[in-house]
């Protein structure tokens, strides 16, 4: 037997018998024809004596045991810590929103002393003196808290509040010769200070520690000039500070944006809260502390009352209606005081009596162990339940327990035939319609691990369909990465073997339906796509259609009477919705594996093979120069006739990017490179340049491997020359040795071209190399490339290096179609500028 033979064997047994392995794992003698309320197949009857649980009744039976245990509560230690510190961010924020921090006390100018300047007889320049008086003076003044805001000292003003002077505030006197002292405010705020000059200044520091928190300079004479005669008492102006406090509408507008409390709640802390900022000056007790302590408490009380879920509005009622008392050191009971603490409390309270899941969920636990199971006894002969009738868990247990179906093996062997008619008939197709493929066992293996893992999924999606729903099947993804990995025509043969193997697996006509449908959608968006994006537009398209062929067979197959018709089809649809974008998502991330680990060329692959960046062409634009842009023209000629025909523009492209790979290796040998030095060539013998010429496609092979490049690119390394005779050193070896020349000596290394592809590069490359040379000399005139153009082709159908390629005469018409509009387009007609050199 040929060892192609046993190959072919032995991939048919390992994707026969695992496939059948992975559908059969977990299945039991009784699934295909025992389930839970369907109608029994046949009248089954009690083969021995036994007792046999009742699963649901004993299910049930724990289930009450577990609903009737008293759930176990406690307080949450946080939540009321959370409550507790909302609370107090309420109060902070009051107490610190009253105050206007963006106010300042005016600029404190300090007056300049007047100075006294006398002349005398036997000094050149004027001098100055400090003039001391025959007599002291008195200066005195009053530092004080401006209670009523007016700028004025009154003690003895009418009303609740009347200014009071401020003690211990330092006042610095300076007098003339830049002498100072300082002195500090008595009772009733009052200083005085005697000076020996005519003038002195008084300076106040308005951030002195003794004047409160909250209170600014509101006299505007911080710095004061005082003239004062000799013995006389002069009076300073009085500096008066006031409590810098926000308007209360500018407060409430804050507070009301920052919590949810009531307008009236707003207004009555705000206003408390500004009241307090001048009892705080005063001396007077402060009142918001008090109605901070009020909440607090409240909120303490309420939380040992262990307030429950259910019990939370009730409480926050309470706080409305039952208020905690408020009481204001000068007026008694302050009822708007209660008002707001209550309204406090109940906005920020918050049930903390709450159930222990844990330690609930564990005594429920112990109470459903304690339930003994509820058995069903029994007996030889007993018939179980009746053909036709709906089927219990309790008829398919006592079924398994005391019968032996006699079809399982049947059932095991049947499924086996279907995979193996499946499998053999996806081969016969393949060895008759496309031997390429059937050549290549990567790519045989290949397909039989992809129908392996669609058995996979079929078998997952039966054992989770129940907790699911039976549209968690991925069939889009197998379309998908099918369509990438191989072609159109392959990818509906995919779409077959996963309808097959969901109906066979999951015995349910509506899923296998969706199957086959779901495996097609993919195909004809990822037929022509040619960038990344694209496929992921595939990705989110084919889902969407899978979505659509699912609300269909959901709709005909899975809607039963007592069913929700729009809620069974909208779970259906976006399982499979899901399902098809995270399994084809995953595909897509699996084939970078595939590519490697079975030498496949994908739409993906070449993307990367024809960017730029890689690493084989950024060695090539290194190395040589001339050979890359070489390399880049031909694949543009390349691309443009695989377009013309029908065949992979992409893969054309490739191929020509690198077929040239190997003139790294020797990179001056080649014309192209030859920039400003002779030709080693002229130097060599005939035969010694053939060698080097030849090697660039062995030295191309192996850098194509060096750089994982896959074999349908390498190929064009291979077959871009064919075994041609590299006529210039045939003939030039002739003259030198007559006639006695083997004209193998001078044969490339490669063989001729046997896809279309190849034989696209193979004259785009000749092409290329002849017109680069004849016009040179010549005036690239659309008649001059068209010449060259037929010449090339004609010279390589007459040499017989197409004849391997399934090229017809039609489509080399249509390539040589293609290759002049674009050599026409490369070298078109410019304008010649005036003054431009060149002209």
């Amino acid at each position: 037997m040929r060892r192609p033979t046993v190959v072919w064997i032995a991939l048919f047994l390992a994707t026969v018998v695992a496939t059948w392995g992975v559908l059969s794992i977990g299945t039991t003698s009784a699934e295909p024809a025992l389930m839970v309320g369907q109608p029994a197949g046949q009248t089954f009857t009690a083969e021995n004596s036994q007792n046999v649980v009742d699963a649901e009744e004993t299910d049930r039976r724990k289930q009450e045991a577990r609903d009737g245990v008293e759930p176990i509560r406690e307080s949450d230690p946080e939540i009321e810590s959370s409550v507790t510190d909302d609370v107090n961010a309420v109060f902070d924020d009051v107490e610190s929103s009253v105050v206007d921090d963006v106010r300042t006390a005016p600029p404190n100018t300090i007056p300049e002393l007047p100075t006294t300047t006398t002349s005398t007889t036997d000094l050149s320049e004027d001098s100055t003196t400090t003039t001391l008086q025959s007599e002291p003076s008195l200066i005195v003044g009053v530092v004080f808290l401006d209670a009523d805001g007016d700028g004025e000292f009154r003690p003895d003003a009418e009303g609740d509040r009347v200014d009071q002077g401020l003690q211990r505030v330092s006042v610095r006197i300076r007098t003339e010769g830049d002498i100072s002292r300082t002195v500090t405010t008595g009772p009733g705020g009052t200083w005085s200070a005697e000076i020996t000059t005519a003038a002195a200044v008084i300076i106040v520091d308005d951030s002195d520690p003794e004047v409160p928190e909250g209170w600014v300079v509101d006299t505007d004479n911080l710095s004061q000039l005082i003239p004062c005669e000799a013995g006389e008492e002069c009076p300073a102006e009085n500096i008066g500070f006031e409590a810098s406090l926000r308007p209360l509408a500018e407060v409430e507008s804050v507070l009301v944006a920052k919590y949810p409390l009531p307008g009236d709640t707003i207004s009555y802390l705000a206003e408390v809260a500004s009241d307090d900022v001048i009892r705080s000056g005063l001396g007077e007790p402060l009142h918001l502390p008090t109605v901070r302590q009020a909440t607090l408490q409240r909120v303490l009380e309420e939380f040992g009352r262990r307030i429950e879920p259910d019990q939370l509005q009730e409480a926050k009622a309470r706080q409305r209606t039952s208020p905690p008392l408020v009481f204001h050191v000068d007026t008694g009971q302050d009822v708007p005081g209660g008002d707001a603490s209550g309204e406090i409390v109940a906005t920020f309270l918050q049930a903390s009596y709450l159930i222990n899941q844990e330690r609930t969920a564990e005594k429920q636990d112990a109470a459903a162990e304690d339930v003994p199971e509820v058995t069903v006894p029994y007996i030889a002969g007993q018939t179980i339940i009746a053909e036709g009738q709906l089927m219990t868990q309790l008829d398919i247990d006592a079924i398994n327990a005391t019968t032996t179906l006699t079809t399982t093996e049947q059932a095991s062997m049947a499924l086996l035939a279907v995979i193996a008619v499946l499998v053999a008939l996806l081969s016969l197709y393949l060895a008759r319609f496309r031997p390429e493929f059937w050549a290549r066992p990567r790519l045989m293996a290949l397909l039989g691990i992809l129908i392996l893992l669609a058995g996979a999924a079929v078998r997952g999606t039966v054992v989770i369909q129940e907790a699911t729903s039976w549209y968690v099947l991925p069939a889009v993804a197998f379309g998908l990465v099918t369509a990438i990995l191989f072609d159109q025509r392959i990818a509906m043969l995919m779409a077959l073997s996963v309808g097959v193997l969901t109906a066979v697996g999951t015995l349910d006509v509506g899923i296998a339906v969706y199957a086959v449908l779901a495996a097609l959608a993919p195909i004809p968006f990822v037929s022509s796509v040619s960038t990344r994006g694209a496929f992921r537009n595939a990705v989110v398209l084919s889902s969407l259609v899978a979505a659509g062929i699912a609300a269909a067979t959901s709709w005909f197959f899975h809607v039963g009477p007592n069913d929700i018709l729009l809620e069974t089809i909208g779970i259906s649809v976006a399982w499979a919705f899901g399902v098809s974008v995270v399994a084809s998502l995953v595909g897509l991330a699996a084939l970078q594996f595939f590519e490697a680990a079975f030498d496949i060329t994908t739409t993906l692959s070449l993307l990367d093979l024809t960017d730029r960046n890689h690493e084989a062409l950024q060695l090539l634009q290194e190395e040589a120069f001339g050979t890359f842009n070489h390399s880049l023209m031909v694949g543009t000629l390349a691309d443009a006739a695989a377009r013309e025909i029908g065949a992979n523009p992409l893969l054309a492209m490739a191929m020509a990017y690198y077929h040239d790979l190997g003139k790294t290796e020797n990179p001056t040998y080649f014309i192209e490179n030859q920039f400003g030095i002779p030709n080693p060539h002229d130097k060599l013998d005939p035969r010694e340049s053939a060698k080097i010429i030849r090697s660039h496609v062995t030295a191309g092979v192996a850098l194509a491997r060096r750089f994982k490049i896959p074999t349908d690119v390498t190929q064009g390394i291979v077959s871009h020359h064919g075994d041609g005779v590299m006529r210039f050193f045939y003939e030039k070896a002739r003259e030198q040795g007559g006639e006695e020349v083997d004209v193998d000596d001078f044969r490339h290394i490669g063989h001729k071209p046997r896809t279309a592809e190849t034989a696209i590069l193979m004259v785009a490359d000749s092409l290329e190399a002849a017109c680069r040379a004849v016009f040179q000399m010549e005036e690239p005139t659309p008649d001059a490339i068209e010449k060259v153009v037929n010449r090339v082709m004609d010279e390589k159908l007459e040499d017989g290096q197409l004849s391997e390629s399934p090229l017809t005469l039609g489509e080399l018409t249509k390539i040589r179609a293609a290759f002049l509009e674009s050599l026409v387009g490369h070298y078109h007609q410019r304008i010649a500028y005036p003054n431009f050199p060149g002209n």
